[in-house]
C-alpha cells in the first residue's frame, strides 16, 4: 500500500512537471515580444533624445560665430553646426553616426531664414533613418513587431 502512493506521488510530480513545460513553451514568446519591444523603443527613444539634443547644441553653438574678415557669417556657421553635431553624437556606433551627420557632418541640414522680416534665426534639422537597425519580426496577421517609425527627426531654431 505504501509503495503504491509513493508512485502515485513519483507519477503526479512527473506530469507536472511536463505541465511546466508547456506552459512555458506558451508564456515564453509573448514574453520575449515584450523584453524585445521594451529595448528596441528605450533605444529608439534614446536616439531621439540624442538627436534632439545634438540639434539643440548645434543651434546654440551659432549664435557664438562672430564674423572675421573676408569670411561669410554663414559659412563659418555652418562650419560650426556641423562640427558640435559631430561631436555630441561621437558615442554613437559609425554606422549609426553615418545615418544622421555622414562622414564629417555634410547631412546635418542648416538653413537660414528671416521671421518677420528683422529676425535672423538659423535652422539645424537632423534625421534617422531607422530602417534596418533593428531586425523585424514578421507575424501572421499582425505584421512587423515592433512597429518603428522610418525615420527620426530633430529641428532646433537659434535667432543670430
Amino acid at each position: 500500500m505504501k509503495g503504491n502512493v509513493r508512485s502515485t506521488i513519483v507519477t503526479s510530480r512527473l506530469a507536472q512537471k511536463g505541465a511546466s513545460a508547456v506552459e512555458f513553451a506558451f508564456v515564453f514568446p509573448v514574453l520575449f515580444l515584450l523584453v524585445y519591444g521594451v529595448i528596441v523603443y528605450s533605444y529608439i527613444y534614446v536616439l531621439q533624445q540624442s538627436i534632439t539634443y545634438s540639434a539643440q547644441q548645434s543651434a546654440e553653438a551659432a549664435v557664438a560665430v562672430s564674423p572675421e574678415p573676408g569670411d561669410t557669417l554663414n559659412t563659418r556657421i555652418e562650419q560650426r553646426v556641423r562640427a558640435v553635431a559631430v561631436q555630441s553624437l561621437n558615442w554613437l556606433p559609425a554606422n549609426q553616426r553615418a545615418r544622421v551627420i555622414g562622414a564629417s557632418g555634410e547631412k546635418v541640414q542648416v538653413s537660414f531664414d528671416t521671421i518677420d522680416t528683422s529676425q535672423n534665426v538659423v535652422r539645424v534639422t537632423l534625421e534617422f533613418e531607422v530602417p534596418g537597425l533593428f531586425p523585424a519580426l514578421e507575424l501572421p496577421l499582425v505584421g512587423n513587431i515592433p512597429p518603428l517609425p522610418n525615420r527620426l527627426r530633430a529641428q532646433a531654431i537659434a535667432r543670430i
